[in-house]
């Protein structure tokens, strides 16, 4: 009997021994934090947070009488409302958005897609003319189709070309999604939706040919830092605006995401790390652009903040909220 009592405690203190020793990790070992839920509550939500974000809508139910509670699916109109995750970032970041759940029917008419950018009201960030991609690249749907089951051809991950991304689902009846979000890092960044309010934001062409703009949806009061541009040495030129400047920085506003029209208020060229003077943009965005021929290294670098009432006297550029989008 105490060969037996002796032999349970030696098995008692190995057990112990080795959940102990399983518990102990190895110094080395990169430990993965759990990722942070965000249940999705408002149709229309802006975010600069990572994790899970996370959907669920039911069915409607109703009390019958005789037959307790049922759901409901002809007797409720279907929701075909739209709506939206809007992630923004930090300017030197891409947002990448991967897909861990999907429950979004295609035959009761529900869709998610992927925008690299922003899109309201039928307007993009960035415009056509300044993102590398067409749109048809830039825009991904996708959705449950009960005929392919088991299989799924839906994309899981998607990344950005800058600080910017657009998840949006239609769910007309009932359905659910999970997407993960995370924040990558941008070796060359280009266009850039302002996060708040920072001191400054700063606009590179790196020597490309390309169209780099930063804008701010909400009015505000830009003004330059500094501003290497055009390959002038000779001061700063506000007037820039010519069929012969093909390298040259914009600034102005639009009623809406699409700066491709915007009313300018400056075309500035040159060089100078003098402050400019600050312009007040009374539009729904404010932007930057940073438009370049290839030809020099153009850079600048502007300070952003919110316009208010007493920056009236500044006002450079007053839109028609009014005006619609272009057909």
């Amino acid at each position: 009997m105490k060969g037996v009592l002796i032999l349970c405690f030696h098995v008692l203190v190995l057990s112990f021994q080795a959940k102990a020793w399983h518990a102990v990790r190895n110094p080395f070992e990169f430990v993965k934090p759990p990722e942070k839920i965000h249940p999705v509550t408002d149709c229309m939500q802006v975010t600069s947070e990572d994790g899970e974000f996370v959907f669920r809508k039911v069915a409607p139910v109703v009390s019958a009488p005789k037959h307790g509670r049922l759901i409901d699916i002809l007797g409720s109109a279907p929701s075909m409302e739209v709506c939206g995750l809007y992630f923004v970032t930090d300017p030197d970041k891409i947002v990448e958005v991967s897909v861990k759940h999907l429950d979004v029917n295609c035959d009761t008419g529900g869709l998610m897609s992927f925008v690299d950018g922003w899109e309201l009201n039928g307007m993009y960030f960035p415009t056509e003319q300044d993102h590398p991609k067409g749109m048809e690249q830039r825009v991904e749907e996708f959705c449950n189709d009960p005929k392919l089951w088991p299989y799924s051809p839906v994309r899981k991950a998607f990344r950005s070309s800058q600080n910017a991304a657009l998840v949006q689902y239609r769910i007309p009846i009932s359905g659910s999604f999970v997407v993960s979000v995370r924040y990558l890092r941008n070796p060359d960044p280009c266009n850039v939706m302002a996060e708040g309010v920072a001191p400054y934001y700063t606009l590179r062409n790196h020597g490309k040919h390309r169209n780099c703009t930063l804008t701010a949806v909400f009015p505000a009061v830009i003004s330059l830092v500094g501003i290497d541009v055009g390959g002038r040495k000779d001061g700063v030129n506000y007037d820039c605006d010519r069929p012969d400047s093909t390298d040259r920085l914009d600034i102005g506003g639009s009623p809406g995401l699409d700066s491709s029209d915007m009313d300018k208020s400056a075309a500035v060229c040159g060089k100078s790390l003098d402050a400019g003077p600050e312009q007040a943009i009374f539009c729904e965005a404010s932007s930057v652009r940073l438009v370049s021929s290839g030809r020099h290294a153009n850079q600048a670098m502007v300070s952003v903040r919110m316009a208010d009432e007493n920056d009236i006297p500044l006002a450079t550029v007053l839109c028609d909220m009014r005006r619609k989008k272009k057909k």
